[in-house]
């Protein structure tokens, strides 16, 4: 088995403290430094890599719903971020400065985000890359930007799928626009958003979810039009397990995460922490 899937499966149907346990293991046997942030009601595991001031985020959160396993939502992101950190022992460069996230509680509010940025601050992350979902699917949503957002963060990742052949889709909304890039852009980073992999069964199905939105559907119709999509059909269920997470999916939002980091260096002294993105 895949050891990124195997990590999947590892985590599933987990309580939320024993994913945090499981997550610091590997850490441990991949000899990578953590810290642990401790809050009110939660605790966040942060990881600095590489030998720089200004940083660029990778987040994910490992607390999970009580119904659900919790693969695709959100073991998969972990198992990205893990192989993220792979890459970078691979390259040994300390040019390029990543902190990557674990954040709890992000089922209950985007409590851990919030915690971390409410005591931290924002002023040393260039941008951060939310990742939600990323376990299903052939294609990258980037959520919630609309076409004229623009970001140096944001168009790297465009340009860096593209040169890779990846298809990416800008979404200005989706069913809910809620996720932890959202504690992020609240404490002023604005080149902050989330990618999840999908379809076009899964696009398909969002046209006629906001169709139907449009004309006033009642929520059993737009339930029903939300099961046809691939991503939402064990979204919160029992079935978010981990035999339906596809390897190319946590490869291909590595990759195109991965890309996009080490394309930043050729212009990190004119990267802004501050950008317009509406």
């Amino acid at each position: 088995m895949n050891k990124h899937i195997d990590l999947i499966r590892q985590l599933d149907n987990k309580p939320n403290h024993t994913r945090l346990e499981i997550i610091v293991n590997y850490l441990k046997e991949m000899g990578i430094d953590y810290r642990r942030q401790e809050y009110a009601t939660g605790v966040n595991l942060v990881v600095d890599l590489g030998d720089t001031g200004k940083r660029v985020g990778i987040s994910s959160h490992f607390d999970r719903v009580p119904a659900a396993p919790g693969a695709n939502d959100n073991s998969s992101a972990i198992a990205v971020c893990m192989n993220i950190m792979e890459k970078f022992q691979e390259r040994k460069n300390n040019g390029i400065g990543l902190r990557i996230f674990f954040f709890d509680e992000e089922e209950t509010g985007l409590k851990g985000s919030a915690a971390y940025t409410n005591r931290y601050g924002v002023e040393d992350l260039l941008g951060l890359i939310n990742l939600e979902l990323v376990g299903i699917g052939d294609q990258l949503a980037i959520w919630p930007v609309n076409q004229n957002a623009s970001g140096a963060l944001l168009e790297t990742f465009e340009r860096s799928s593209k040169a890779q052949h990846l298809t990416t889709r800008r979404f200005d909304k989706i069913v809910t626009n809620t996720a932890d890039h959202l504690s992020f852009r609240r404490a002023g980073l604005a080149d902050a958003f989330t990618i999840t992999c999908i379809s076009d069964k899964d696009i398909e199905a969002a046209g006629h979810y906001y169709s139907a939105l449009a004309q006033g559907a009642h929520t059993e119709a737009l339930l029903r039009i939300l099961s046809q999509a691939p991503i939402f059909i064990n979204y919160h269920q029992p079935g978010d397990t981990y035999d339906k997470i596809e390897e190319k999916a946590i490869l291909m939002t590595s990759s195109a995460v991965w890309d996009t980091i080490i394309s930043i260096p050729s212009f990190s002294s004119s990267f802004p922490s501050r950008c317009k993105n509406p």
